[in-house]
């Protein structure tokens, strides 16, 4: 029976490699999904910056051709008050020139006020672009890595996927057919070693009969908690023992 077993054994190391880099081929995507989703999180928050930048720059404009407005207009009064004959007249004129002042004096408080927070912005910006780059190095690293392993393991799932389809053919199909129904559930091992009478796959113990039967090999034996097949590996001179005592009874 474990000469049957051992092209099963085969089979399964073969897809046992399938599946494991299968399910790496699953999860490595949704790792560089996420190394892709912190890099445009950075991205936006740089983003959002010159947005909030521009926002300010916009607001500038209309107060600083204002602010020109305002300075034309007293550049204009001082021209004017030159000219000036009349108390009344310089009056009227020094009230202007008065209002003119003050909508210089708000203009230039606003302009202050929002060059200040361009320059805190511009900071924030500088800071977070320093971040962003030094952070994005590392990712794109890391990320670079992840597409290599994904490479490695699309050769693998390549090279082995040919294997399995001619170990398969040669398997006989009753075994086969068992060994499709039991992998499924248990990752992909239904063949494993029972080793001083534990089962490799649930680590438990089986019955002495049990192990008895598995050791003279005539029969299958499935282990009764995890339900795989089980095999034992001969130990070492073993086989030379054997044929020494059926030499010996032959005298």
């Amino acid at each position: 029976m474990k000469d049957l077993l051992q092209g099963l054994i085969a089979l399964q190391n073969v897809e046992l490699e399938i599946f494991k880099a299968e399910e790496g081929l699953k999860e490595l995507p949704k790792e560089i999904d996420e190394i892709e989703s912190i890099i445009r999180a950075r991205k936006g928050s740089l983003d959002a910056v010159d947005e909030e930048i521009a926002l300010l720059e916009e607001k500038k404009g209309p107060l600083e051709a204002e602010l020109k407005e305002n300075q034309e207009i007293l550049d204009a009064a001082d021209a004017r008050i030159k000219r000036i004959k009349t108390n009344k007249e310089y009056l009227a004129l020094q009230r202007e020139i008065d209002l003119a002042k003050k909508r210089k004096g708000d203009i230039e408080e606003q302009l202050l006020g929002i060059m200040d927070k361009i320059e805190k912005k511009g900071a924030d910006k500088e800071r977070i672009q320093k971040s962003f780059d030094a952070d994005k190095v590392i990712l794109d690293e890391k990320k670079d890595k992840l597409l290599a392993q994904m490479r490695e393991l699309e050769t693998v799932v390549a090279e082995y996927k040919g294997k399995d389809e001619k170990l398969r053919a040669s398997v006989d199909p009753s075994l086969l057919s068992k060994y499709d129904r039991i992998k499924q559930g248990k990752k992909g091992l239904a063949v494993v070693e029972c080793h001083h009478g534990v089962c490799r796959g649930c680590h438990m113990h089986i019955p002495p009969q049990l192990y008895n039967e598995l050791v003279r090999g005539d029969k299958m034996i499935i282990c009764p908690t995890c339900q795989r097949m089980l095999y034992v590996e001969d130990e070492p001179g073993k086989g030379k023992a054997e044929e020494k005592s059926k030499e010996e009874s032959k005298k």
